[in-house]
């Protein structure tokens, strides 16, 4: 019955959330305007995927709070920003934390800590100056304060990338040649920056153009030939950003659909809009959180599982997982279509997928022990994992264009999942030690059966983590040599897959010779959690190699801290056991070996 109840609820919510969504005729249709492509950061993508991921980088959220404080949606404040950049500039939209970087423009805290481009406008001449000086110091001198400056400033140089992308130059009657010239030079000099790119090119052009050159170039044509002769799309772009100007949803939503129709007709190298459309649809209901959601409800119903109603909790619980599982696979397909690739190019797409594989084994471990362990686990990895994935897309889009060295399908789908799927049963393995080091010593219940139980859980993950890092790191070899023309090169991230190979098979051996028993089993276990962590992430920090295209800053930091919390336990695992509460509730566990 809880099962079907907790089934009912979540199923229900996630079902809601997925449904395809109308705008009345009388409202702007947001969300057909956010499915219209634009080309950033090397790739097609709709204007719903730039709107999200710049407003993740401004402001650390996918939405705003408007003047009432009504939560709105990210592609408002992109239209705001292209079609009235004053109202765009009102918007509550850059985090400021930092209380020194508060102090230099001049603000005054409030709750949220968000402020407009306009309330720092005048303070930017003195934010470039002090950031000029910053960087003059080498990066392990910067203070905490030097280093938000820094990041506040590449916030702003992202603001002021958009708002050129999209503003319209200043042609003034008395010397229009000029400004045509200035607006001209400045057009170029932003294409080195990487502008996105929102008109598509004429049937006689090769290349995508910003809105403002676009625009100006429209101009200058007109002028030479006394006639106008603006591109198709540059038209239904001026409307929709006029009409969105002036609020007439109609002839918004009019221009929209016509525009839409008038791309379905052009040729456009690497435009889909299928895929755009449902790219929109994926930002919108966002399966990763929905997944997220059900796996921390089925942990707070297993935990509960362990203190009253066992087997009906533990089912409900399962089911969520399954549930979870099942709206997780459907994210991990979405991007996948969306991307083309397999399911891991990326750190944000390797935690994601780490997290699947992990509530799978979870839900495999349960099916055949169901003693509660697996949905624990696999609830804990899952919704783990999503939270570090969550962490990671605060960069911006998570679907990045591959280096050249990675981009091929082949290996991507057997070395790099083999490696994953490696990291995803390590990890597993140190979970199940880290819960039979805290049930033992913090806990009585920690019975001889769950003991036996949980070191032939342990000992079977182990297994499975040593053949999936061992065969990827092998593939992966195979890579290099078919890439760089050498199979081994002690690359840094080349040895961290050799340090998870290496500990397994450790711990493994360890176990075969009998130098440990379940107790030392568990804490080597434990302690793989480090390597595989320092595999991930930490290599990544060291700024070097030819792997070293994973750097995020902060990482360094809940690296310390996650690797400060398993040396804890490590040394929790190493009180002996006659003092272990398990063992003086349970006296048989002392006559296990003590190792």
């Amino acid at each position: 019955m809880p099962a079907g109840v907790a089934v009912l609820v979540f199923g229900g919510y996630i079902a809601g959330q997925s449904m395809p969504r109308s705008t009345p005729f009388t409202e702007f249709d947001l969300a057909s305007f956010g499915e219209l492509p634009v080309v950033s950061q090397g790739r097609t993508k709709p204007f719903d995927t730039l709107a999200r991921t710049s407003l993740q980088v401004l402001s650390g959220k996918s939405t705003y709070a408007d003047a009432n404080d009504k939560s709105q949606p990210a592609i408002r404040w992109l239209l705001d920003i292209m079609a009235q950049p004053r109202v765009g500039g009102d918007h509550r939209v850059l985090r400021i934390e930092n209380f020194e970087l508060l102090a230099l423009l001049g603000l005054e805290r409030r709750p949220g800590f968000r402020y407009s481009p306009m309330e720092v406008a005048d303070k930017l001449p003195e934010l470039a100056r002090q950031a000029d000086l910053a960087r003059e110091k080498p990066a392990t001198e910067l203070t905490a304060f030097e280093k938000k400056l820094l990041q506040f400033e590449r916030q702003i140089g992202q603001l002021d990338l958009l708002t050129a992308a999209f503003g319209l130059p200043r042609i003034g009657q008395e010397n229009p040649a000029n400004d045509l010239r200035e607006a001209i030079r400045r057009q170029q000099a932003l294409e080195v920056r990487h502008p996105p790119l929102a008109v598509p090119p004429a049937a006689d052009e090769d290349k995508w153009q910003t809105f403002a050159s676009a625009w100006t170039m429209g101009i200058i044509r007109s002028v030479l030939s006394r006639e106008e002769q603006d591109s198709q799309a540059l038209s239904y772009l001026v409307t929709i950003y006029s009409s969105w100007a002036a609020n007439k949803p109609q002839e918004f939503n009019k221009a929209v659909t016509d525009y839409r129709a008038w791309l379905a007709t052009q040729n456009l190298k690497d435009v889909s809009l299928t895929k755009l459309r449902f790219e929109a649809y994926f930002n919108r209901v966002d399966w990763f959180t929905q997944a997220a959601v059900v796996y921390l409800a089925g942990f707070v119903l297993a935990m509960l599982s362990w203190l009253f109603w066992q087997k009906p909790l533990g089912r409900a619980a399962l089911a969520l997982l399954i549930l979870g599982v099942i709206v997780h696979t459907l994210a991990l397909a979405g991007r996948m279509y969306i991307s083309g690739r397999p399911p891991v190019t990326n750190l944000y797409s390797s935690a994601v997928f780490i997290g699947w594989a992990s509530v799978l084994l979870g839900i495999l471990l349960e099916a055949i022990y169901r003693n509660g362990i697996g949905n624990v686990i696999g609830a804990t990895a899952g919704y783990a994992t999503l939270l570090i994935a969550w962490g990671l897309a605060a960069d911006g889009d998570t679907f990045d264009v591959l280096q050249a060295v990675l981009d091929t399908q082949f290996w991507l789908a057997t070395h790099v999942t083999c490696i994953t799927l490696g990291y995803a049963t390590t990890y597993i393995a140190g979970l199940l030690g880290l819960i039979y080091l805290v049930r033992g010593v913090l806990t009585p219940s920690l019975t001889p059966n769950m003991h036996r139980e949980l070191y032939r859980m342990t000992y079977g993950v182990l297994c499975f983590s040593i053949f999936f890092s061992f065969v990827g790191t092998v593939l992966g070899g195979l890579w290099a040599d078919d890439s760089w023309g050498r199979f081994w090169g002690w690359d840094p991230k080349e040895n961290g897959a050799l340090m998870i190979v290496l500990w397994n098979a450790l711990a493994l051996h360890a176990r075969w010779g009998g130098l440990v028993k379940e107790r030392g089993l568990a804490v080597l276990a434990v302690m793989g959690n480090i390597v595989v962590s320092w595999s991930w992430f930490g290599v990544n920090e060291l700024g070097v190699g030819l792997h070293s295209y994973g750097f995020k800053e902060g990482t360094l930091f809940w690296l310390g801290l996650f690797v400060l919390s398993q040396l804890v336990v490590v040394m929790l695992g190493l009180v002996p056991k006659v003092f272990w509460w398990s063992a003086q509730r349970h006296p048989e566990l002392l006559g296990y070996y003590d190792r």
